[in-house]
């Protein structure tokens, strides 16, 4: 019986010293970029506008998830290579699903206190980023390279067209 209470015990320490992100996922993400073609160099910067790593594609970046007390972070990556225009893409934070987890296991405090003040409230998406370059023509304005990074990056992937009531 003793075992038993001190089990639920320690248990129940664990419970309301952490938060449920926390535990689950930590403060930083790994992120994997890679580019098309691959070995472009690309520069990562904070939403403070501070360059935070550089590196060549591909690789794997381990980022904070956060800027401070229940602020997330979001990031802004610039990709150049020779013989292709300067691309950029953003990494967004949203609320991290074990966050709500402090409900049932982290209680207030991991609610309020260890998940917002560590970052871990927070998840970086997407976790895999792939950018695709486009090459230099000349004589493109700059709407139109605008307009070819957007089809070479959709922001969303393409819809199937609908099916027309003749086609069944």
């Amino acid at each position: 019986m003793k075992q038993i209470l001190i089990a639920v015990l320690a248990s129940a320490v664990l419970m309301v010293g952490t938060g449920c992100a926390s535990i689950i996922q930590g403060s930083h993400k790994n992120v994997q970029i890679s580019s098309n073609p691959s070995g472009a160099k690309f520069t990562i910067y904070n939403k403070a506008g501070k360059a935070v790593e550089a590196r060549t594609t591909p690789a794997t970046v381990s980022l904070e998830r956060s800027s401070g007390y229940f602020s997330k972070e979001d990031y802004r990556l610039v990709f150049e290579q020779a013989g292709y225009f300067t691309g950029e893409t953003k990494l967004k934070a949203s609320v991290n699903g074990w966050y709500f987890g402090n409900i049932v296991f982290g209680g207030l405090i991991g609610l309020l206190i260890v998940d917002p003040a560590t970052g871990a409230m927070w998840t970086l998406d997407p976790k895999e980023l792939t950018y695709n370059l486009v090459q230099t023509q000349p004589g493109l304005s700059p709407e139109e390279i605008k307009a070819a990074q957007e089809k070479a990056n959709p922001v969303e992937p393409p819809k199937p067209p609908a099916k027309s009531a003749s086609s069944k």
